[in-house]
């Protein structure tokens, strides 16, 4: 009687994994299509997902009649320890989460220029808890996936990826036309070396400023690799000028 029960346990354990195993294949194999269609950045972390729920599910099938343990206590069991670990883990989950919609909704991919928190560069990396940026003067950023959630995201178009902005103030009274001459002239010289030819130098006006009169200068540059020293070359060539906004 009890070598019946075992080989009956054995049967079903057998059979519950052999009609698992088929589940399986053939879900994953449609997933990786469906998911490489879509261009879908690690495939296999999320294949890998779907064979962890598919044995979990074979596992609460043989819980009773294999081991003798109830599903459903086995399932409360587990539902307290998620609970636990949700509290310890919250923010790694919050990450994994927002990474996966990342991921699928391509909001990001690398390559983009985008700007977030105060941060701009060119994202070089896309994980499930972060997003890898190089900032223009090389600094790499590691940003949580979790922020880019909740935190206005702004995706640059290839020119503004490629525009440098320096803010000046200029004496309240000085003559803007001359000085905005100047100021035009100054930025052709110094920028030459970085500078798109097939882009004209803008030059916007902010209003007045808490000095004086608040002047953007935006350049669009052929490398942004180039920008920090196309932004010290307008510093240099503004210093020290007598229509500069004065403490």
């Amino acid at each position: 009687m009890l070598e019946n029960e075992k080989l009956q346990k054995v049967l079903i354990l057998a059979g519950v994994g052999i009609v698992a195993f088929i589940i399986q294949r053939i879900v994953t194999k449609f997933a990786r299509r469906i998911l490489g269609s879509g261009n879908v950045p690690q495939v296999t972390i999320i294949i890998n997902l779907i064979r962890v729920l598919i044995w979990s599910i074979a596992l609460l099938f043989v819980l009773k009649p294999v081991f003798g343990v109830r599903p459903t206590a086995f399932v409360a069991a587990l539902g307290v320890t998620s609970v636990a670990l949700s509290f310890g883990l919250q923010t790694t989950i919050s990450n994994v989460i927002s990474g996966l919609g990342l991921m699928i909704g391509h909001v990001i991919e690398v390559g983009d220029w985008i700007e977030v928190g105060g941060y701009q560069g060119v994202v070089t990396d896309i994980t499930w808890r972060s997003t890898t940026i190089k900032a223009v003067i090389g600094d790499v950023i590691v940003i949580p996936n979790s922020v880019l959630n909740t935190t206005t995201l702004r995706k640059l178009a290839p020119l503004s990826a490629r525009s440098v902005t320096i803010p000046i103030e200029i004496d309240p009274l000085a003559n803007m036309t001359e000085v905005e001459r100047e100021v035009y002239r100054l930025t052709e010289v110094a920028t030459k070396p970085w500078r798109d030819p097939q882009m004209p130098i803008d030059l916007i006006e902010q209003g007045y400023g808490p000095l004086g009169f608040k002047l953007d200068v935006r350049v669009i540059l052929v490398n942004m690799d180039d920008a920090f020293s196309a932004r010290s070359a307008i510093v240099r060539a503004c210093s020290g000028k007598d229509w500069l906004a004065r403490w």
